[in-house]
């Protein structure tokens, strides 16, 4: 995937920290001695990109870039959200926290102010998984299947239920099994407790199902199929078609007709100050090429396969450098208004709800749902 087009439209450094660069450091690039960012777990694709890049960074910056992995979107949130680490590395959940969708419509989260500073839009692909010899072979065969989710993951909740309405079922069709993190789910497919669960192609387990003596193989989207991806994206419409060349089974030479979303994000929240978020998504260009290669997926962070049309503003220090860059058009500038118009909606509908919002939560959330859609119909705005 190259561009993402949807109709719909995660990181407060403490004040203590200096801001002086090593002697080894770029002059141009001023970033703390010590970055934390919110990350995915251990042997995922995303906590892979952030060992890769750190280690440039230690090397060409003298910064030492420290993970802080989290099993979910709101493990992976809350820690940005409360200061506690700088920056962090975001999904399809940026998409949900920012628009106040699942599960971020409970009482102490809503809309999230949360702001772009790189994309990573790789060559692999989001794809739905099964051992070899699961007897899986195409949607056909997903009826009765047990199905793994992740829970309070969105992203991965939507794309799950996506690609089961892709096949034409809903989750009375199939058997719902719930896992408490990513590779968490990954191991249940491996280990048989799941028949078919979802990931990015390029994640160090489905390499190792790949050599494992019942191998791997995926459930293809098919892209002429243009009633399955309406149905998909009634779920998921942060989903996109798209064809993976890299990953577990993958090559240019045997692709996958799947979907993809950007993966992963790095982002903040609004309130970062625009000269960290301009020098830490200056790193991010100035040292592509010196991490690029380092891990499966990083070529995605290319300054070439940046989104402007997605469904998460820009931070401000961003654009900054990408108009220095000589890449941002003036018409970018419509689709970051009305994304901060659909912030503001959505901010003081939030406010407006909680002064007499429901106690109890299954209210809270269905409340919620209604004011929220309501507010974005009255402003002109998608749902």
């Amino acid at each position: 995937m190259r561009k993402a087009s949807l109709s719909l439209p995660i990181f407060v450094l403490t004040a203590t920290m200096a801001l002086s660069p090593s002697a080894k450091a770029d002059e141009d690039i001023k970033l703390p001695q010590t970055i934390t960012w919110s990350s995915y777990t251990v042997g995922s694709s995303g906590y892979n990109n952030t060992v890769s890049i750190g280690k440039v960074f230690k090397d060409k910056l003298g910064i030492n870039l420290r993970p802080i992995p989290g099993k979910n979107d709101i493990a992976r949130l809350a820690p940005m959200r409360s200061g506690k680490v700088d920056f962090g590395l975001a999904g399809g959940g940026a998409y949900f926290a920012f628009d106040g969708k699942p599960p971020f419509d409970r009482e102490g989260w809503g809309p999230q102010a949360l702001r772009v500073l790189v994309y990573n839009n790789p060559d692999s692909g989001v794809v739905f998984a099964t051992r070899g010899d699961s007897g899986i072979n195409s949607c056909a065969d997903m009826k009765g299947k047990k199905i793994g989710t992740v829970l309070s993951s969105a992203a991965i909740e939507s794309a799950i239920t996506g690609g089961i309405a892709f096949c034409g079922y809903t989750w009375k069709d199939v058997e719902r099994v719930e896992f408490p993190g990513y590779i968490a789910s990954i191991k249940g497919m491996m280990e048989g407790r799941a028949d078919v669960v979802f990931a990015l192609s390029t994640t160090s387990l489905l390499y190792q199902q790949e050599a494992a003596p019942g191998g791997l193989k995926y459930i293809g989207l098919s892209h002429d199929d243009k009633e399955a991806w309406k149905r998909l994206q009634q779920h998921a419409p942060h989903i996109v078609p798209h064809t993976a060349t890299k990953g577990a089974s993958l090559s240019p030479e045997k692709p996958l007709k799947t979907g993809t979303y950007p993966y992963p994000i790095l982002a903040s929240y609004s309130d970062k100050p625009n000269d960290i978020a301009y020098n830490m998504t200056k790193a991010m260009y100035v040292y592509f090429d010196d991490y690029k290669d380092g891990a499966p997926g990083n070529e995605g962070f290319a300054l070439d396969r940046q989104l402007y049309d997605w469904g998460v503003p820009f931070h401000p220090g961003t654009i900054k450098y990408l108009k220095e860059a000589g890449v941002w058009k003036t018409e970018y500038d419509a689709h970051q208004a009305n994304l901060l118009k659909r912030e503001k909606v959505l901010q003081e509908t939030w406010a407006n709800y909680l002064k007499s919002a429901p106690s109890d939560k299954e209210a809270f959330s269905k409340g919620w749902k209604e004011a929220r859609e309501a507010a974005l119909a009255k402003a002109g705005l998608p749902l």
